[in-house]
C-alpha cells in the first residue's frame, strides 16, 4: 500500500503529532507499506528551514514551503496555515499517485485538501481526528458558536467527515462527538485508535531521580515528591487549579511542582509563580527526546490537565507516556474525558475537577506521605499501558484500519494483514482477529 501522511509537522519536529506520526510511519514500513509524509519546512514553535525532502528510516519526507511564524501570534499562525494549505494541495496534486492519504488536524481542516485531491486522483482518504474543529475553538471561547465562521467551519468539517473513506478517533468520548456530528450511519467507518507511547523507549526506572535534576543544577529536588507536567503548555490545558494547589502546599518543603515544556500558557504560570513568590514550582524548557525516559522517571506523579468542555474534543497524548513510565496519573479538568474514565476504571491515579484545588492538594500530600500507595498506582499504570497503549498495539490497529479503507470493506482484514506481518505474525494475527 502506498500511503501518504499529511500533517504540518513531522520528523525531526518535537510536537506530539510529529513524534507519533514519525513512529507510525516507520512501523508501517515494516508491514510492507510504502509511506510518504508531507509536512512543512518550518517547526512547531516557528523558525527552522528543514530540507525540502529527506529519507528517514524508510520513510520518504516531502516538505512543502510555508511561512513559519509559529504559535506566538494569531496572524502568524493563520499565515502558516494558509501557506501550508496551498503548498500541501500542490504537493498532493503533483506527487506520484498514492493509494491512501491520511490527514491529521494540524492545521485544522487540512483533511479537506486531502479529500479534494484524493477524489481528483482516485486516492482514498482517511481523516485522523487528533482534535475536533471548530468545537475546540468554541469550547475555549475563541469562536462564538453562533458566529458565521463557526457555522461555516462546522459545516466544512461535517462534509469532510461524511465523505471520508475512513475516520480514526482517539477515544470513545471523541467517537460520541463525531457520531453526533455526522450521524449514526457513519459508525461503521469510524475506528477508535488511541495514541500511544513506545514501551521500550519509555519504561519505569528503579532509580527514579536518576541524576536528571542534578545534571540541571536542581539537585535539591532529588529528595522531594515531584508532581511533573511534561509537554506543551497549551490553551487546552487547565493550570489555575494546579497553581492554587501549589500555593496552598507552599509550606510543604517535601513537595515540588515541575513543568517541562513551553507553550502559550507558560507566561501565565511564570506570572503566577512570581506574583506569589512560590519556590515550590520549577520550570524547564523542552528536553531532548533521548532524555525522555529519565525526565519522566524523575517525576513521582504525572500531571495531566484538560480545560472544561474539551472532553471528546482533545486527548492529552502525555497520558500514554505517563502510563509507560509507570507513574500514577493525576488528572485535573473535565471529568467526562476519556482520561478521567481511564483512571477511575483502572485505579491508576486520581481525578480532580477544575476548581477543586483543595482536594488536589490533599491528594498530592497523601501520595507524598504514602510512597507505597504511589508505587502501587504506578505498577497498575504500567500494566494498563502494556495491555492497551503500547506502540505495537496501536500500529496493528492502524494496519487493520488502513486495510479496511483500501478494501472498502469491513471483512477480510485478517488475511490482508497476515500476509504482510513482520516477525511476530501469530501475536499480531490474534490481536487483529
Amino acid at each position: 500500500m502506498r500511503l501518504t501522511i499529511l500533517n504540518q509537522f513531522f520528523y525531526p519536529d518535537h510536537s506530539a503529532t510529529s513524534q507519533l506520526m514519525t513512529e507510525l510511519a516507520q512501523n508501517l514500513g515494516e508491514y510492507g507499506f510504502e509511506v510518504t509524509a508531507i509536512a512543512s519546512r518550518g517547526r512547531y514553535n516557528g523558525g527552522g528551514a528543514l530540507p525540502p525532502r529527506e529519507q528517514y528510516k524508510g520513510v520518504r519526507i516531502e516538505r512543502a514551503w510555508a511561512t513559519s511564524f509559529g504559535k506566538t501570534c494569531l496572524p502568524g499562525r493563520l499565515a502558516d496555515y494558509l501557506t501550508f494549505y496551498l503548498a500541501a494541495f500542490w504537493k498532493l496534486l503533483t506527487m506520484p499517485r498514492q493509494d491512501v492519504v491520511m490527514a491529521l488536524t494540524t492545521p485544522p481542516l487540512i483533511g479537506l485538501i486531502a479529500l479534494i485531491v484524493g477524489r481528483l486522483r482516485g486516492m482514498r482518504f482517511v481523516a485522523l481526528m487528533e482534535d475536533l474543529y471548530p468545537d475546540v475553538a468554541v469550547a475555549l471561547g475563541a469562536l462564538s458558536p453562533k458566529s458565521f465562521l463557526a457555522r461555516l467551519l462546522d459545516w466544512l468539517t461535517c462534509q469532510m467527515l461524511k465523505r471520508a473513506d475512513r475516520i480514526v478517533v482517539l477515544s470513545d468520548c471523541m467517537l460520541e462527538r463525531v457520531v453526533a456530528k455526522v450521524g449514526a450511519e457513519a459508525r461503521w467507518r469510524i475506528d477508535v485508535i488511541h495514541n500511544w507511547a513506545d514501551g521500550e523507549e519509555i519504561a519505569p526506572l528503579a532509580d527514579g531521580k536518576n541524576g536528571f535534576f542534578t545534571e540541571r543544577g536542581l539537585a535539591d529536588l532529588n529528595d522531594k515528591f515531584v508532581v511533573l507536567f511534561s509537554g506543551n503548555l497549551g490553551l487546552v490545558n487547565e493550570f489555575s487549579t494546579v497553581l492554587e494547589a501549589a500555593r496552598s502546599l507552599r509550606a510543604r518543603s517535601d513537595i515540588v511542582f515541575v513543568f517541562i515544556g513551553e507553550g502559550s500558557r507558560a507566561p501565565e504560570i511564570r506570572s503566577f509563580v512570581k506574583e506569589n513568590g512560590l519556590d515550590n514550582v520549577r520550570m524547564l524548557p523542552y528536553q531532548p527526546r533521548e532524555t525522555l525516559r529519565r525526565s519522566l522517571a524523575a517525576g513521582d506523579a504525572m500531571l495531566i490537565t484538560l480545560a472544561e468542555g474539551l472532553a471528546g474534543l482533545s486527548v492529552p497524548s502525555k497520558t500514554y507516556s505517563g502510563l509507560a513510565a509507570g507513574r500514577p496519573l493525576l488528572f485535573v479538568g473535565d471529568q467526562r474525558s476519556c482520561v478521567a474514565r481511564l483512571i477511575l476504571q483502572n485505579d491508576c491515579g486520581a481525578t480532580v475537577a477544575g476548581g477543586e484545588s483543595a482536594r488536589l492538594a490533599e491528594i498530592i500530600a497523601g501520595w507524598a506521605e504514602s510512597r507505597e500507595e504511589t508505587a502501587r498506582l504506578g505498577v497498575a499504570a504500567r500494566s494498563l499501558f502494556e495491555q492497551r497503549f503500547d506502540r505495537r498495539v496501536a500500529v496493528k490497529s492502524y494496519v487493520e484500519s488502513l486495510t479496511r479503507c483500501l478494501n472498502g470493506a469491513t471483512q477480510s482484514v485478517e488475511i490482508a494483514v497476515s500476509e504482510a506481518l513482520p516477525i511476530n505474525a501469530v501475536d499480531a494475527k490474534e490481536s487483529i482477529g
